[in-house]
């Protein structure tokens, strides 16, 4: 909060003012900030002069507000889902302004899509990277070890599965534009993975069935729904030994029919 007592709502400016210049009325709703019309009732105070006098002020607490934001809309939405989250909710959590929140963001609809992406970048942070070269080993030791992998990223940062489950399974007459990114980032995961069995299966079980690496990657994402369901409902026992099971099958199961070495 800034020591200058006309100055009750900060925003991270575009360009400072005048040294000199006295402070300014507030912006009311019908008003437009950096080219952002705000919501009608909200009242923003002006950038003040203290704040001007360090314009990398601004941007750090601009920053800092917006992963608060973010934060705060990642743990409410997991919880309560799209209809269960909103931006009085956030302000009660960050402590922030309504206001502050649609500076950041220009809708309830944009929050949660900006929500999405923070939560995919944390969990990304955690999960195997597929794209990388397949380990020398057997094919049950680098099947269990990608699986193993994944599982504990799950467990480990589980809000990005969570909300995006939550809005797949909550029907709407507009998509929700956090819904249609989830369903993207699912199917480049789901591409990756599909990369990575084509390394692993014998060159010639590919040639015979082309579509045999798209399957295995799409039992992999239902393999990892599942997990997610058990892991919230019996609070993750036994999730090593359960992945263990699942990947030494499945390994079992392509070398008995050649799909691998």
């Amino acid at each position: 909060m800034c020591a200058n007592k006309s100055c009750t709502t900060y925003l991270p400016e575009r360009a400072a003012p005048a040294r000199d210049r006295p402070p300014s009325p507030p912006l009311r709703s019908h008003e437009v900030v950096a080219g952002r019309r705000l919501p009608r009732g909200v009242l923003v105070a002006r950038p003040c002069l203290e704040a001007a006098r360090d314009p990398g002020r601004g941007l750090r607490q601009g920053d800092e507000s917006r992963r608060a934001i973010l934060e705060a809309t990642l743990e409410i939405a997991a919880r309560n889902g799209y209809d269960g989250t909103t931006v009085a909710a956030v302000t009660e959590a960050t402590g922030l302004p309504a206001s502050s929140i649609y500076w950041h963001f220009r809708s309830k609809d944009a929050l949660l899509a900006a929500t999405l992406e923070f939560s995919y970048r944390e969990w990304r942070a955690l999960v195997p990277t597929w794209s990388g070269p397949v380990e020398n080993g057997s094919v049950a030791e680098e099947v269990e070890a990608r699986f193993q992998r994944a599982a504990v990223s799950l467990t480990s940062s589980p809000e990005f599965w969570s909300l995006g489950l939550l809005l797949t399974l909550q029907q709407r007459i507009k998509e929700p534009a956090a819904r249609r990114l989830y369903a993207e980032v699912r199917q480049n995961t789901e591409t990756e993975i599909t990369d990575w069995w084509v390394r692993v299966l014998r060159p010639e079980a590919v040639t015979e069935d082309p579509r045999l690496p798209r399957r295995l990657a799409r039992f992999h994402m239902m393999l990892m729904d599942g997990l997610f369901m058990h892991v919230r409902s019996t609070g993750g026992r036994d999730v090593k030994r359960v992945v263990s099971l699942v990947a030494l099958g499945l390994a079992e199961y392509l070398s008995r029919t050649g799909a691998a070495a």
